[in-house]
């Protein structure tokens, strides 16, 4: 895994500059631009769900991932453990928080999706997308 770019992540602008890079890369990679739309849209909702910490800025990673000679784009942060969706929502609940709606809207619009949770505080979320 190479990475290939890391933004801070604070405020809105930050979310959108997380949304150009991400589509910037996924560009480079050569996905198609159906392809690229939906990275950029869940690097951007990942952002999203960072720029709602209050605490710390927060930091989105992109990077390569490989598996079995296949090639895919990678996003990468830490968020707050609170944020984390219960496991089994398959829909947008009304009372549910915006960051918690991020992830759930970024899981679905990549090929893969891994929340570990780390501490009493924080969740590594990885997503990828898998170049076709």
């Amino acid at each position: 895994m190479s990475i290939a770019s890391r933004i801070s992540v604070s405020s809105d602008l930050d979310v959108v500059m997380a949304r150009m890079e991400a589509r910037k890369i996924a560009k480079e990679m050569g996905f198609n631009t159906a392809d690229q739309a939906r990275i950029s849209l869940a690097a951007s909702e990942l952002a999203r769900a960072l720029s709602w910490n209050n605490d710390a800025p927060g930091e989105i990673v992109f990077s390569n991932a490989t598996q079995n000679e296949q090639r895919g784009f990678q996003v990468s942060c830490l968020v707050k453990r609170e944020h984390i969706p219960h496991r089994g929502h398959k829909h947008l609940a009304q009372n549910m928080s915006i960051p918690k709606r991020c992830l759930i809207g970024a899981c679905q619009l990549v090929d893969e999706s891994n929340i570990k949770e780390l501490n009493d505080h924080q969740a590594q979320v990885t997503l990828i997308k898998w170049l076709n």
